[in-house]
This record gives structure tokens, sequence and C-alpha cells, in this order.
């Protein structure tokens, strides 16, 4: 039985920096539970699903590779689809996400006071208007790789998916980089996963950190 889980509807935002060195990436992260304490527990089966949207089925096959070795060393055990409590699915593309860059923002001139231990205001002294360089959310082609656990039972009986966690992470980059930029994807999902993640995360990986096994 062929099995796959819709993920439509499903996208959030996501922050990040690039950087130009191949050997290093800022990637940043959101996950989400959606129910309270939802994290599935060690022991529990679980079925990767094969994603038969991707249309790279070489790349899909690495993610679910390394999803299932993960998964192993947590101490779940794969299952097949049909008697499985979670299902896993990955799913990664290119396009437009909400990422974090910088640009120029005037801050208005004004009176800054130093104070001494006790609260008391020891000086008083101008700063003239200036730009300042901030990081601020920006819309722009990016590549990000997002992992769903979702419950599988609930799925049999019902047809229905209900989620359990969900988690993406983004790079700036173009779509013929996505094999390169795959592995530092992977890294603070599964560094994050099942948990839930109020803020957006900035992850520093590195080559060593994203190679593949």
């Amino acid at each position: 039985m062929r099995l796959s889980v819709s993920i439509s509807g499903l996208l959030f935002a996501i922050a990040l920096t690039g950087c130009a060195s191949s050997g290093f990436r800022q990637v940043s992260f959101a996950g989400e539970t959606s129910l309270a304490g939802a994290a599935p527990p060690n022991g529990q089966s679980v079925h990767v699903v094969r994603n038969v949207a991707m249309k790279d089925t070489i790349l899909e096959a690495r993610i679910r590779y390394r999803l299932e070795e993960f998964l192993l060393q947590r101490g779940y055990v794969i299952s097949p689809a049909e008697t499985a409590d979670l299902y896993v699915l990955a799913t990664f593309g290119a396009g437009e996400r909400m990422v974090a860059g910088i640009a120029p923002v005037f801050r208005d001139p004004e009176v800054r006071e130093d104070k001494n231990r006790e609260g008391a205001v020891t000086r008083r002294h101008w700063v003239p208007g200036r730009v300042e360089y901030l990081r601020v959310p920006l819309v722009k082609n990016s590549l990000w790789l997002q992992v769903l656990s979702s419950d599988a039972r609930y799925y049999r009986s019902t047809g229905q998916v209900r989620n359990l966690w969900r988690g993406e992470s983004a790079v700036v980059g173009r779509s013929e980089a996505m094999p390169d930029v795959l592995p530092f994807l992977i890294v603070p999902t599964f560094r994050y996963f099942g948990k839930s993640t109020p803020d957006i995360v900035t992850v520093d990986v590195r080559k060593n950190d994203a190679a593949w096994k």
C-alpha cells in the first residue's frame, strides 16, 4: 500500500541569513507542536512516509534514510505504514520565504542618560540621527526543508491528518543549490525534532556538522 500524507496549508514563516562560504550556513528554524504534550516518546513505532510529490526522488530517498537513522538512534522502531503509531514525512523545495535580511533603518535623534548603580542620572548626552543596519524580516527566494510528525492511528481510522509536530528550516538560495544545502537544513531539524520553538532560531551549521554519512 502506497501511503502519502497531505501537507497543504502547513507552511509558516522562517527567518534566516545566508553565508557565502560553502562550508558554513546560518540556517533558521521554527518548530511547532500542534497538541500540548504531543511530542511522541521514545519506543513508539514510526513509519517514514515516502513523499510521492517530490520530483527529485534521489534527494527524497536520502532524506528518508537520514530520518530513519535518526529515529532509530532516538529509540523509535521503524514499522510498516499499516501498523505504525506515528508517521513522519519530509518535504523540501524552493520559493519565497520570510527570511531575516539586513536593512538600513533610520534612528531619530535622542537624548541618552547614563546612570549609576543607585539609578541616579550622572550624565545626559545627545545622540544625532543615524542609520543602523538591523536584521529585519524580508521575503526572499529560499530553499527549505519541512518535517512533519502525525498520528498514524488517527489517520488510518479517519483518513484525516492530525499533526503532532512540524518543523521547517530554510536558507536563502537558488533551487540548483538544493543538493548542497540539504545537509545544512537537516541539522537544525534533527536538533529540535519534536520541540516547539516560540521564536525563530538561527543555527550556525558547519560543514562537519552537515556531513552525510
